[in-house]
């Protein structure tokens, strides 16, 4: 349940129990619409609508990695993974995926 109070929108599992911890009746707050949450829903839906799911996987470990490509393009492990390379000189990117590793990468469908 999501409510807003003072200004301050607050979400809680259990309204009744926080509304008696904050010392507040259901009169001082405002209910917030669901509307949101399936907002949210409906853009992440509109992201992948013209792309297909992939596991993308790696010789040396065991994680499985859920992708979205494009339906008629598959591209390469350094397309997919641009964004994410490690950058020393900058510290940016994610430490465990380098260059070394993208050739450990494959499309396991």
């Amino acid at each position: 349940m999501t409510f807003k109070y003072q200004g301050k929108i607050i979400t809680t599992p259990n309204l009744e129990k926080k509304l008696k911890r904050m010392k507040i009746s259901i009169d001082d707050i405002e209910i917030i619409e669901e509307q949101i949450v399936q907002k949210k829903q409906e853009d992440e839906d509109e992201l992948i609508k013209d792309k297909r799911m992939v596991i993308v996987r790696s010789n040396i470990d065991d994680i499985r990695r859920v992708c979205y490509i494009p339906m008629d393009y598959r591209p390469t492990m350094r397309e997919l993974f641009k964004n994410h390379i490690w950058n020393p000189k900058t510290n940016t990117g994610i430490r465990e995926i380098t260059e070394e590793y993208l050739m450990t990468l494959y499309y396991e469908n």
